[in-house]
């Protein structure tokens, strides 16, 4: 996450359709957390699902995070904000180790930055019962994007039906829009260190 990334790239794999000339004057600012913890070999990775609400974003699986705040240091302070106040993560946990590309999210109007961190251990979690419904800690090669890439009809905004949408099953969640983007981009990355230290003589 020093050098160049994917980005788009990785992002088009999960959404194909997407415009990327979209006028983005009144985007507003977010940013979202991917909290990862090595434990007895295994990578883990905490998503949530969001209520039902009545808004675009109901009942999705998602990173933690939201909209940056006027009184926020940055976006790195949002997120970490975010998951204090999402799950109950502490604001002081977790190192910071790069940043992913930004994805712009044209339904509701955000452009977000993801973080990502890794723990030494996860704390208690505490949900915010208004906006989360579940805590998700998952194990990342469960979340392949490479190997579980699938395709589903998905009810949209006003009840539209969006057929085809590419995304992936996890333990029958479907992850799809700017989670899979992320997820993918980040997956590419693991990939290619993978491949790297294969590669190194």
């Amino acid at each position: 996450m020093k050098k160049k990334l994917p980005g788009r790239a990785a992002h088009r794999a999960f959404s194909p359709l997407r415009n990327y000339q979209m006028d983005t004057t009144n985007f507003k600012k977010a940013a979202v957390a991917l909290h990862l913890l090595i434990r007895e070999k295994e990578m883990r990775l905490l998503l949530i699902k969001r209520t039902a609400y009545n808004g675009v974003h109901s009942r999705q699986i998602a990173f933690p995070g939201g909209k940056y705040d006027p009184g926020d240091l940055d976006l790195e302070y949002t997120a970490r904000r975010e998951s204090l106040e999402e799950v109950g993560m502490p604001m002081n946990q977790g190192e910071f180790i790069g940043e992913l590309s930004q994805v712009l999210i044209p339904v509701s109007s955000f452009s977000v930055t993801p973080f990502v961190f890794v723990h030494k251990e996860y704390p208690q979690f505490v949900k915010e019962d208004r906006e989360v419904q579940e805590v998700l800690d998952c194990n990342l090669n469960e979340l392949d994007t490479f190997k579980f890439k699938t395709f589903q009809n998905v009810r949209a905004r006003k009840g539209t039906i969006i057929n085809g949408v590419p995304g992936i099953d996890y333990e029958g969640h479907f992850i799809w829009g700017a989670t899979a983007l992320i997820l993918h981009e980040f997956n590419t990355i693991l990939k290619m260190i993978s491949i790297k230290k294969r590669n190194k003589p």
